[in-house]
């Protein structure tokens, strides 16, 4: 500017999304965020990834007498879309008594980790915040992770959040103060 005065702009909103299941590591790396990473202007969508696989894997499917009873399939997916509306309740109050302006976003997906990725770049996230199990390299490599996933595979920054009760982390920990 010719005068020499600076012009005052809003600080843009940064987009966030934490990935949470309702795990005791997914609450931890959302009240993680809350404690250590929270900005003002911050927009955050709390991103809940449903596998379809685990809907259509259901024990009551297999049970049934006839292996495409349209009844079972429809009971079955309304007791998971019920699951899933009481679990984005319980997410939309955490964001509320956090005074957080956010928003909860369900996304069916063929694994966690995928849906979480697809979320965040639908939203513009400029970062993913996830928490993890504390899986061994050796169980990590074949059961996967969502964590490692969504690490490998997002476009933007992603913060790994390790819960303090992890065994994996008391054990480093252990041997540090030794």
């Amino acid at each position: 500017m010719a005068d020499g005065k600076e012009v005052e702009t809003a600080p843009k909103n940064r987009v966030v999304a934490i990935g949470i299941d309702g795990s005791e590591n997914s609450k931890y790396a959302f009240k993680f965020y809350v404690d250590h990473i929270r900005t003002a202007n911050d927009k955050v969508y709390l991103i809940h990834a449903v596998e379809v696989n685990s809907v259509l894997h259901s024990t009551q499917w297999y049970s049934s007498p006839y292996a495409f009873d349209r009844e079972v399939l429809l009971k079955l997916l309304e007791e998971e879309k019920d699951k899933i509306k009481c679990k984005l309740e319980h997410f939309a109050v955490l964001l509320k008594e956090a005074g957080i302006d956010g928003t909860v976003k369900s996304i069916h997906a063929e694994n966690p980790g995928i849906g979480i990725c697809k979320a965040a770049e639908e939203i513009s996230a400029a970062i993913i915040i996830v928490g993890t199990r504390g899986l061994s390299k050796l169980r990590r490599t074949f059961m996967g992770s969502v964590s490692d996933y969504v690490l490998h595979h997002a476009h933007v920054p992603v913060l790994v959040c390790r819960h303090e009760s992890d065994e994996h982390h008391h054990h480093h920990k252990q041997h540090k103060d030794k």
